[in-house]
């Protein structure tokens, strides 16, 4: 399906979401890269490598958000997208919205490998059967299947570890990979790791930063079967650093987005300065 008609499909359902006080629109440009506008706030998704070590070679890419206002074209914290919602309904709209981005933004770029998207938590405590189900549905329309998805969730000081359980039996039985990330954040629960049987295992930065030795802590989570991923601020930094501990992958940060001043806005306004694209309206 061209990506304009597949834009408009999936702009049909989510205008049939029961969506509150929100509505979003996905706008495609004319070199292929989507975007979705929603609450007067521009939504766009950024793709980081991740490198298998020590071969360096492309394992696949995590999916992170960008975020701008439609009015001031400056950069806005990717956060206050999911403060916007007041209950669980929205919630749930907002952050399956953001994935329905990466997965339309994904096809349009000429990546490999698994795509890494965040789930986030209040979702997936707020659904309570079917996790995976509806955003299955919405990959088969985009031509992707739950098997080139690994989905992250954070795993740190659960309040109801069963509900959490169920949703990554769910998500799994789908076809969905699993990463676990905030391990070591605040605690380190390896039972929780033997019993979830995830495919990656991400520490916390805390974790990477304190004085505690990882090679057991690798050790015990390879005997899992699952492997191990550093995320960092630079790569030139901490590769050579997550080589040294024998971790499996590297992710980078998503840099900080910087404040355009009004001088540096483009003349015909700050969506044109923002985007610079001729979109298809849909």
């Amino acid at each position: 399906m061209p990506l304009t008609d597949l834009v408009q499909h999936l702009n049909n359902q989510h205008n049939s979401l029961p969506a509150g006080r929100f509505t979003a629109r996905f706008r495609s440009s004319g070199d292929g890269q989507v975007f979705a506008h929603f609450a007067n706030l521009a939504l766009e998704s950024v793709f980081l490598p991740i490198t298998a070590m020590p071969s360096h070679r492309i394992h696949g890419h995590a999916a992170a958000l960008r975020v701008y206002g439609l009015t001031t074209g400056n950069p806005v914290s990717a956060d206050a997208v999911f403060v916007l919602p007041v209950d669980d309904q929205e919630f749930v709209y907002v952050d399956r919205l953001v994935r329905t981005l990466h997965a339309l933004s994904y096809l349009a770029r000429p990546l490999r490998g698994t795509l890494l998207l965040k789930v986030n938590r209040r979702h997936v405590m707020s659904v309570p059967t079917d996790h995976g189900l509806a955003f299955e549905e919405i990959l088969r329309s985009c031509g992707l299947t739950p098997q080139q998805i690994t989905l992250e969730l954070d795993a740190d000081g659960l309040d109801d570890v069963d509900h959490f359980a169920r949703a990554v039996t769910a998500y799994r039985q789908r076809g969905y990979g699993i990463a676990l990330s905030g391990f070591g954040r605040s605690s380190i629960d390896l039972s929780l790791v033997r019993a979830l049987q995830p495919d990656i295992v991400k520490f916390d930065l805390l974790l990477l930063v304190s004085t505690r030795p990882l090679e057991g802590l690798i050790d015990e989570i390879h005997d899992v079967g699952a492997k191990v991923a550093i995320e960092g601020p630079n790569d030139i930094q901490w590769q050579p650093f997550a080589g040294n501990t024998r971790a499996d992958l590297f992710q980078p940060r998503q840099p900080v987005e910087r404040w355009v001043s009004s001088s540096q806005r483009h003349p015909g306004g700050a969506t044109a300065a923002l985007l610079g694209k001729k979109f298809h309206s849909c």
